[in-house]
Order: C-alpha cells, then structure tokens, then sequence
C-alpha cells in the first residue's frame, strides 16, 4: 500500500510565458490551457506532466505522487497521518486543476511539499511534440524524478523510508565546497533507479533538479542544439552518471532549478539485482557544471 510513482510537478511562475516557451520550444512538451492562466505540460497519453500555475515566485510548487487505487490512496493518509504529519485536504478545484479523482497534501520534514493522487484524469490523446520529440520514457515509471533540497536530512530520510516506502538505491556525498560536504541519497518506488532524491543543500527554488528522459542518445543531441540556437543557458554539460547510468545534461529552467534531460537510465530488479552502495563522485564523465544565471 505505497506510492508506486512520481506522476507530476507543479511549478510556481512569475511569468508563464517563459515556460511556455521553455517547455515547448527546447524540451518539446506539449501545451494545453488549463484554468486561470495556468499550463499542463504533456510528455505522454496523461493530459500533463507538469503544471506551471501563476504565482508570486518562481519554484516548485508541490511533487504530484500517485498510487495505484482508491485502496492505496486511503491507506497511504492513514500511515501519513499515523506519523504525526498534518494532512492537507483538497477541494474540488485542487483536484480538478490536478485532473485526479483523489488528492491530499502534506509537508514533509525538511518543507517541501508534496501531493498524493490516485485516479489521473485524462482522454488519453496522443502525445504530439510541437518540435518532433517522439515520446518520453514514462508508463509506470512516472515522469522521471525530482530532486529536493533536504536541510533536515535525518529526519527526511527516515521519513520516506518507513513511512512512504521508498527504498534506498544509492548514496553520494558530494564536496560542494571546502566547507560544505553534502549527502544525496536517491530512492525508489518502482523500476526506475530512483524516483525521489533527497539532497543536503539549501535551494530558494525548493528544488534541485526534475528530470525528464527519452529514448536515444539522439534525442539528447538534438536537445542540445536546440539549447545552442536559443542561447538556454546550461546547468551542466554532457556526462554520465555512475548510479543510474544515464547521459544527461542539465539546463536551468525559468523556475530557477534545473532540468536534466537525459536517455539509457537503469530499470532495476530490485529483489534479485540491486545492492546499496555509497560513492564520491556523481559522473564516469562529463557534467562539468555551471552557476545560474544572474538575475
């Protein structure tokens, strides 16, 4: 009875037309309008992916994580609620912007906020990219994963582990500076090497990083020339990472954290092909990485 997926983000904009932009015309999402100014961002059949809502900064809103039936859903609350964390009910506007049957909110230990759904909402039309990006890697792995800033790191861990299920795949512990030394620990909930990354690093944006993946290492090229022509700047350059095997880069988004768009991630079996290990460093090669662009 637990979280089988990362099924959407929700993104806080000052100015939609820069995601619009951002999303349809670099990473090759589709648009659809949604209520009040607001976009779905579709990489697949579900009507959205992300959803960039109006606000009053630029950031992640809220991590969208599904379960698989109405039965998952209630049993997740109660182990929630059960932990001494405040459920969040939603009205039927939160669940219609969300296009869920189902929906609660919480705030886990290190702030950031986060969505349990079940029963996405959808016609199930086909994805059509508006630059002839194929298709995204989904289906029951979710968009991808979501990297979150996680100062209560202790207490954030535990907190995912016992209480939401996830496992744990891999840690690192990166040197970020000479004085500031900071655990990642990745984690999953399905096939995908993980789904969920807690990182012991302050962020304004409330994110690090989300990442979306497709196919071929193609696609990624062509990414980056799209990245080139518009003059995006990057977060990081090309590389691959040693945990889930990925080539990847990172772009900065409009919402001040990164996207890493990236092909070939691991797909694991976790019971008979996985054992926990700890490493130094976070790429074989490349992912050479840049400050964010000035404001």
């Amino acid at each position: 009875m637990s979280i089988n997926q990362l099924a959407y983000v929700v993104v806080e904009s000052t100015d939609i037309e820069k995601w619009r932009f951002f999303a349809t015309q670099i990473i090759g999402l589709a648009e659809l309008p949604a209520q009040d100014g607001a976009i779905y961002l579709k990489a697949d059949s579900r009507h959205y992916r992300i959803l960039v809502v109006p606000g009053a900064r630029d950031g992640l809103y809220a991590s969208g994580w599904e379960v698989v039936s109405q039965e998952h859903f209630l049993a997740v609350r109660q182990i929630v609620s059960g932990a001494g964390v405040e459920i969040i009910e939603s009205s039927a506007l939160d669940r219609q912007l969300r296009q869920v049957t189902g929906l609660f909110s919480f705030v886990d230990p290190s702030g950031n906020r986060q969505e349990v759904t079940w029963g996405p909402i959808s016609d199930f039309a086909p994805f059509v990219s508006p630059i002839g990006v194929a298709r995204f890697v989904t289906g029951n792995m979710g968009m991808g994963h979501v990297v979150l800033p996680s100062m209560n790191f202790d207490a954030s861990f535990r907190f995912w582990r016992d209480v939401c299920g996830f496992g744990l795949s891999d840690m690192l512990h990166a040197q970020l500076s000479a004085e500031h030394r900071a655990r990642i620990y990745f984690m999953h909930c399905n096939p995908r090497q993980h789904s969920l990354a807690l990182a012991e690093m302050p962020q304004p944006s409330g994110c690090v990083h989300i990442m979306l993946e497709v196919p071929g290492i193609d696609d990624v090229g062509r990414a980056l020339d799209r990245i080139a022509a518009h003059n995006v700047p990057l977060a990081s350059s090309l590389g691959r990472h040693v945990n889930d095997e990925m080539v990847s880069f990172y772009v900065w988004t409009p919402g001040g954290f990164a996207l890493e768009f990236g092909c070939g991630g691991l797909v694991k079996d976790w019971d008979n092909d996985h054992s926990v290990f700890e490493t130094t460093r976070g790429s074989h090669w490349g992912h050479q990485w840049a400050a964010p662009p000035a404001h």
